[in-house]
């Protein structure tokens, strides 16, 4: 069985000797076979091959080893045994999982799919990074909220739909790509509690790193002090050889061209006037 989706503005082709899980978040990505930038092959087995190399732990919980640029990625999931993820450092156009049968529902379910198949990895090479943040659509761009978990990322997204009549494309997940000098942000087939998985591409207006504070107080965020905000808040463990350098190379493309804030703010309209003004959006 095989099935393709658009993510990010790459189509990535699962095939599968299971019938993949049919949800309404994977279905809005859904697109019919054409030319395949990820191929992804799932191989069922009795028992995950053995993880080879050096074993490091990750801070996700994922279990990595490199062995030349042959990267290995075994993913716990609760009780499953979780997947075993093996691709190329070089060439992330090819990887395979392994898992067992047992496993499958736990590993292919949509909260865990992408992270069992390791796709913040496979997508680096193309520059594209995957954001813990809310994204909203405003005026036909995108606004990225991003913060630590409980600070206020969809609170904000949420005074924005409210008060100036955004739209939330996805309450706490984003792609955002680099591509000949341009910079945009995608939807993703998951996300948080929020449950909103929207399937659109818009030009980047700005990523907004959130604070509480008593009173609103923004200012612009560059060179070292943007790169570790960002760095941060990517799905990446950089333990890969030559990740970190690869992210911090489109991270500075990224800063080429979108400004980076730092806003410390209220839970309440306040905020949203705040970055609106150093945005430059004066008609609503």
């Amino acid at each position: 069985m095989r099935k393709n989706y658009s993510i990010c503005g790459k189509t990535i082709s699962i095939e599968s000797p299971l019938p993949i899980t049919e949800h309404e978040n994977f279905n809005v990505f859904a697109v019919e076979e054409g030319n395949t930038d990820i191929l992804i092959t799932y191989n069922v087995v009795e028992k995950l091959p053995q993880i080879q190399g050096d074993t490091k732990l990750a801070g996700s919980g994922a279990f990595v080893s490199c062995e030349g640029k042959e990267v290995y990625r075994n993913n716990p999931m609760g009780v499953a045994e979780g997947a075993l993820s093996c691709y190329n450092v070089e060439d992330t156009s090819r990887s395979k999982v392994f898992f067992t049968e047992q496993s499958y529902n736990v590993m292919s379910d949509f909260r865990y799919m992408w992270n069992s198949v390791s796709l913040s990895q496979l997508l680096l090479p193309f520059k594209v990074l995957l954001f813990h943040a809310s994204y909203i659509s405003f005026n036909d761009e995108a606004i990225l909220f991003s913060a630590d978990c409980g600070v206020g990322k969809s609170t904000q997204a949420e005074l924005w739909r409210k008060h100036r009549g955004a739209e939330v494309i996805n309450g706490d997940k984003a792609g955002v790509s680099v591509e000949n000098g341009k910079v945009y942000a995608h939807g993703l087939p998951f996300c948080g509690t929020s449950g909103i998985c929207k399937n659109r591409t818009l030009p980047l207006k700005a990523i907004v790193f959130l604070g509480q504070a008593p009173e609103n107080k923004i200012r612009r965020v560059t060179g070292v002090e943007a790169i570790q905000s960002l760095l941060h808040n990517i799905y990446l463990d950089f333990l890969a050889p030559g990740e970190m350098q690869k992210c911090v190379d489109v991270l500075i493309e990224l800063l080429n061209t979108i400004p980076v804030y730092r806003l410390d703010c209220t839970p309440d309209e306040r905020a949203v006037e705040t970055l609106a003004f150093e945005l430059g959006v004066r008609s609503f």
